[in-house]
Formats: structure tokens, sequence, C-alpha cells
């Protein structure tokens, strides 16, 4: 069984994790690299789990994808019907604690994407 995989688009046509793919390609391609290859990894359920994902705590249903050891890249994502997994977004970060903020950001956009693609 494959999923289907779809970044978070706003109203106004913001995409976070592409434009994180986007600076990464040229500011870290190793990163890059490994955070396309997890991505990509996401459309098999057998890729669901840790080490490459896990669920966050306390959150509204969302999961995250982190990759990379010095350099660790986040990306957020949820299920939908069908085998769809929507990744809101993400960030680069050198420490291992999740940043309450960007947690928050992706529960927004969540919320925004589920009242617009009921």
């Amino acid at each position: 069984m494959e999923y289907r995989i779809t970044f978070y688009q706003s109203v106004d046509g913001h995409r976070p994790v592409a434009e994180l793919l986007d600076a990464l390609r040229t500011g870290n391609p190793v990163l890059h690299k490994l955070l396309t290859a997890g991505i990509r990894k996401l459309k098999q359920r057998e890729n669901h789990g840790e080490p490459l994902t896990k669920p966050i705590a306390g959150s509204l249903g969302m999961l995250e994808l982190r990759v990379g050891r010095t350099d660790i890249a986040r990306v957020f994502f949820f299920f939908r019907p069908n085998q769809e997994i929507v990744c809101t977004s993400g960030y680069v970060k050198k420490s291992q604690k999740l940043d309450p903020n960007e947690i928050a950001r992706a529960e927004r956009y969540k919320v925004d994407w589920e009242r617009r693609h009921p």
C-alpha cells in the first residue's frame, strides 16, 4: 500500500515544505538529499515509525519526520483518508528538542488544511 504525499499550501500559495527543500538544495545539499529521501520513504507504510517518524506527544494528530545527525531536519505531517499524507512545515535545528512554536505552526496549518479540504 502506497501513500500519496501532499505539501500543505496556504490560500496565498505559501508552501513551507517546498520552500525548506529549496533552501536546503543550495544551503545544505547533504541534508536536502536526506530529507528528500525521507519524504519519499513516507510513501511506504513499513517506514512509518521510529527511527524515521514518530507522533508528537500532546499535538493534534501531528507526526514528525526526522533526518540528519548534526544538523537535524524535521518535517511535520498528518494522515488523511485515502492514504494521503500532508506535510505541513519543517525546519532545521541543531538540538534534539522540538520547538513548540514550530509544532504550533504545523498544527495551525493542519487546521487550515482540514477546513479547506474536508
